[in-house]
């Protein structure tokens, strides 16, 4: 074996088991089948597991999951929860993940999320105070002299406050 193949096989299983004790997540969304109105941030919801409901429903959407082997219950739950708010689902259905090893020994589990709304009792209607579903937002706009900046879904650090300031035109810019 070469000196340089051996060196990638080392650094890629340097950065592989330097990942093995934190929950690593990626998210892939794919179709909705149904539209329903969003619910308020932080939504009750059910997860079911590798089970059916025991109630009728229809699907609104998918979403690829893919996480370690240390994201249990819970960590799936809260890692949904934005997007079963925003999609207006009851429950979530996750079925028996895929599950393989990389490098470092670390498992990699990938699930086919399912968003789904009960058909047994009457759909929510959006009142006024709610948002319209995101692809129906109309983009944002800044007053006269302000920048809108908009915030990386990648950082993972959270942002506390908000901080404006005036941008005021340069020297002989038009108006």
């Amino acid at each position: 074996m070469s000196v340089s193949r051996s060196l990638s096989s080392c650094v890629l299983a340097a950065c592989m088991s330097a990942c093995a004790t934190s929950a690593q997540v990626a998210l892939e969304a794919h179709s909705v089948s149904v539209q329903r109105p969003a619910r308020e941030p932080g939504c009750a919801f059910e997860v079911f597991e590798e089970r059916e409901p025991p109630r009728p429903y229809a699907e609104l959407g998918t979403l690829a999951v893919t996480g370690n082997e240390y994201l249990g219950a819970q960590g799936r739950k809260e890692l949904l929860q934005e997007t079963a708010c925003l999609m207006g689902a009851d429950a979530v259905l996750l079925p028996r993940p895929l599950e393989r090893k990389v490098a470092g020994g670390q498992r990699v589990r990938e699930y086919e999320a399912r968003f789904v709304a009960w058909t047994d009792v009457p759909a929510r209607v959006a009142s006024s105070d709610e948002p319209p579903p995101l692809h129906q937002r109309p983009p944002p706009t800044a007053q006269e002299g302000y920048l809108i900046i908009p915030v990386d879904p990648e950082w993972t650090g959270e942002s506390v406050g908000t901080v404006e300031r005036e941008v005021k035109p340069a020297d002989g810019a038009k108006r």
